[in-house]
């Protein structure tokens, strides 16, 4: 229907999750990372920058100014 596999339309999903959770509360990469199901920080920040074009810690300092 979407044109999109399940996993990619998963992972879609808990990004635009991690980024609400950054927008709400100041929370650390690791925590948003094991909270929006991800296993692996670094493949976290990889799928971030690479939906985002940004890495989660600069989105969270941009957030806090």
């Amino acid at each position: 229907v979407t044109g999109v596999s399940p996993n990619i339309l998963l992972k879609d999903f808990r990004l635009d999750k991690a980024r609400e959770l950054m927008r709400k509360q100041p929370y650390s990469i690791s925590q948003i990372t094991f909270e929006t199901g991800f296993t692996s920080p670094s493949y976290f920040t990889k799928c971030f920058k690479g939906k985002f074009g940004i890495l989660p810690l600069s989105y969270l300092n941009l957030l806090q100014q």
